[in-house]
């Protein structure tokens, strides 16, 4: 009899016990799934304000007053309508890259396009170069009177597409605020999208050399691909080979001063080993750098033609650890007609080379050898 009165009191205590517990996890469950739907409804949101203007403005947009098409024309791109809200002060323009169009394949359309977008930026923000791993990415300018906030990203079937906003904040002190808020959810949004650079497309050993190479691109569109960087000078398609932080094979001294002709004589019978069926446009010598520059170490660079691609090639001395740092340029030949039109191009293409790795060797000194 006590054992049936034991387990009746044993089973009533561990009913009671559970729906105590069941008290205190009921709340946490709900918080739980609760937690999981604001945070599905915080990404809708998010996709909603970055896709559609009428649920970033909250009222249906309109065809825009004024459109200045002057600034749309960028290679490889379609530009809608510009559509408008909060009386013309907020205004979102969309393109769709063209896939029809006839675009030599140098840097991408979307290198180009981000290009565009930072030369309207004041002042310029974001990555300088377009990263060929990226599938998306964002600038937010919030510097001048009139905000801005731009972004490109890839579709689900491939495609690209970009978007940009402008914001003039309302004279009114209440609206504004309110705008504010809604502006923040944009630039919240815009902001989850980036992308960072992975390590591996930019080697540590030459990061320095990325910053002077984009510092020198001064608004041109620039491309980080798989094995190189992309660029465009003169009509031609430039190609960064990063050779990387190395011990020279023969000494190069820091010092112009000390630099002698024997020394580069040197150097190109090493080159023309190395390069046994190159010719030689400039042979290996110190690079002429503008007056302008400040006094900092001697610069080298070298000249040639090999497979059918020109190749310059700058070195420029580390002045304490005897480290070169090396770039080279490499440009395509056209296809052959005859001699003298090989020959004429080809010179063409060296000049212009030579002007970049004069525009890399100022830049690097003016920021790192003052």
């Amino acid at each position: 009899m006590m054992d049936g009165v034991v387990s009746c009191h044993a089973t009533a205590k561990c009913a009671a016990c559970a729906a105590l517990l069941a008290g205190l996890l009921g709340p946490l469950q709900m918080h739980a799934a609760t937690s999981g739907l604001r945070t599905e409804d915080a990404r809708k949101m998010r996709a909603g304000v970055l896709h559609d203007l009428a649920a970033l403005a909250t009222i249906r947009p309109k065809k825009c007053i004024e459109a200045k098409n002057a600034e749309l024309s960028i290679r490889g791109w379609r530009a809608s309508t510009a559509q408008c809200a909060w009386q013309n002060r907020l205004q979102m323009r969309r393109w769709e890259a063209d896939q029809a169009s006839d675009l030599e394949h140098c840097v991408s359309r979307q290198a180009l396009w981000w290009a565009r977008a930072r030369s309207r930026a004041t002042p310029a923000a974001g990555p300088v170069a377009w990263n060929g791993t990226w599938s998306a990415q964002s600038l937010i300018d919030d510097s001048g009177p009139q905000k801005r906030v731009a972004i490109i990203e890839r579709s689900a079937n491939g495609s690209w597409v970009a978007t940009e906003w402008r914001w003039t904040p309302s004279p009114r002190a209440a609206t504004r605020k309110w705008q504010e808020g809604r502006w923040k959810l944009l630039t919240d949004a815009a902001i989850g999208i980036r992308q960072s650079t992975p390590k591996e497309s930019v080697p540590h050993e030459v990061a320095p050399l990325l910053a002077t190479w984009e510092k020198n691109l001064r608004g041109r569109a620039g491309e980080v691909a798989e094995a190189s960087w992309l660029w465009e000078r003169d009509g031609l398609c430039m190609r960064m080979e990063t050779v990387g932080l190395s011990q020279a094979q023969l000494h190069l001294p820091y010092s112009k001063e000390d630099g002698r002709l024997e020394q580069r004589a040197a150097m190109q019978l090493r080159l023309a080993r190395t390069y046994p069926k190159a010719t030689w446009l400039t042979p290996f010598r110190l690079l002429p750098m503008p007056n302008s520059t400040p006094r900092g170490g001697a610069k080298y660079e070298a000249i040639w033609i090999e497979n059918a691609t020109v190749k310059g090639q700058l070195w420029m001395p580390g002045k304490v650890d005897g480290a070169v740092l090396r770039a080279r340029i490499a440009v395509a030949l056209p296809a052959k007609k005859d001699s003298e039109t090989e020959a004429a191009a080809a010179a063409s293409i060296a000049q212009s080379i030579d002007s970049e790795l004069i525009g890399l060797a100022t830049t690097w000194a003016f920021d790192n050898e003052r």
